[in-house]
């Protein structure tokens, strides 16, 4: 079994141990050390829990808006099917469908710029 460690005594260089008033302020002088070290792991520790935290209620956020706009394009698509489908062309479903179209150009756009914002 191996030795054991005093950290509350200090030794001098000839390795005697030295008076108690030294062992003391030896003592008190790493607890102090100590518990300084203790505090700013858990300022770091806090400090990366709230960035992780909210870089997860960011992503969660851009998570629903994309849900949204695939909700929102699905129906577009289910449009243009029925469109394309039924084959009937009259000028309100024309500006119906550019409607759509341009929207969705729209949109190509602010997702490029939002994944690009990402990156």
């Amino acid at each position: 079994m191996p030795a054991r460690r005093s950290t509350a005594k200090a030794a001098t260089s000839n390795g005697s141990a030295t008076s108690p008033q030294m062992e003391d302020h030896a003592y008190k002088m790493k607890r102090k050390k100590n518990n300084e070290a203790v505090q700013r792991t858990r300022e770091k520790t806090k400090k990366t829990a709230e960035e992780r935290k909210g870089r997860i209620d960011k992503l969660k956020n851009e998570n629903l808006k994309l849900e949204e706009r695939i909700e929102s394009e699905k129906k577009h698509i289910h449009f243009l099917r029925v469109m394309i489908i039924q084959g009937k062309k009259n000028k309100e479903q024309d500006q119906l469908i550019d409607k759509i179209l341009k929207s969705s150009d729209e949109d190509d756009d602010d997702l490029t710029a939002t994944l690009n914002q990402n990156d």
